[in-house]
């Protein structure tokens, strides 16, 4: 029975393999409705940007002893971080476990994204973990999100089999680097790849604070390694350890979101 089922994969992955595939470029983000599936037919997408975030230790929960429990953590952890990656509008969103990934594409993709990272991030230091600690610290290991994103090219098409449940794959680099991004990064931080940071780094209301707990506006990111990435991409990534202010947060999201990207209150030096 097995070898005559893999010889006839065999024989489809030799046609596969023989036979290119059609790929059509998308100006606008495909619906998902219409993807394809029996034609060998895939949709490009330019110039999107994926959030990922990842619930560092949850492999160490107790789904034996603790399976409600820790069923109330996931359902606490994953339920919220979807409702806030949909507050700032993705065009797609997929739950992986104890993560999501979350892509952005269209007007002002990046800030979206951005804030969506940010707001993840603010989360799990401000409301989750604390949460944790308060109700479950003594069944739980300590854990908290860590969240990443990339951008570039995506292409999709829905695989599975006819007259069953069918979900798209997005093959290209996006999400597998938004994935390695947050895997790398620390708890409670947002780590973006070069090409990510490229188009934030410059914008005073994300590569700045706010101030208030200095007294004066301090640059917020530092370079990091991913060294699950390419060296030309992996050596240059930035990571973002600070939430959004409790008193400015609000403000600067709204910034972000509306455009605006220079600030009269830095140092010289930034000018």
């Amino acid at each position: 029975m097995i070898a005559e089922f893999l010889a006839d994969i065999d024989t489809n992955v030799q046609a596969e393999l023989k036979t290119p595939v059609e790929i059509v470029d998308c100006a606008e983000f495909p619906k998902i409705s219409e993807l394809y599936l029996i034609t060998r037919r895939w949709k490009r997408v330019r110039d999107v940007v994926v959030v990922s975030a990842d619930m560092d230790g949850s492999t160490r929960l107790n789904f034996d002893k603790y399976a409600p429990t820790s069923a109330s953590l996931f359902e606490a952890a994953t339920g919220n971080m979807v409702k806030i990656v949909e507050a700032f509008n993705p065009d797609f969103v997929d739950i992986q476990g104890d993560g999501l990934f979350a892509i952005y594409h269209g007007d002002k993709r990046y800030e979206r994204a951005f804030c969506a990272a940010e707001t993840l991030r603010t989360f799990s230091e401000k409301v989750l973990m604390p949460r944790i600690e308060e109700l479950m610290a003594e069944r739980f290991p300590r854990t908290g999100l860590k969240v990443g994103m990339a951008a570039g090219i995506l292409v999709v098409k829905k695989v599975g089999v006819r007259g069953k449940a069918q979900e798209p794959i997005w093959a290209g680099k996006p999400v597998a680097w938004a994935v390695k991004a947050a895997e790398a990064a620390e708890v409670n931080t947002v780590m973006v790849t070069k090409a990510v940071y490229n188009r934030l780094g410059e914008n005073d209301y994300i590569a700045w604070s706010c101030g208030c707990s200095t007294g004066v506006p301090t640059k917020l990111w530092s370079q990091a390694t991913v060294d699950a990435l390419p060296d030309d991409e992996g050596v240059e990534c930035h990571i973002l350890r600070s939430a959004w202010c409790e008193t400015c947060g609000d403000m600067f999201c709204q910034a972000i979101l509306e455009g605006e990207k220079r600030r009269s209150d830095l140092p010289s030096v930034a000018a």
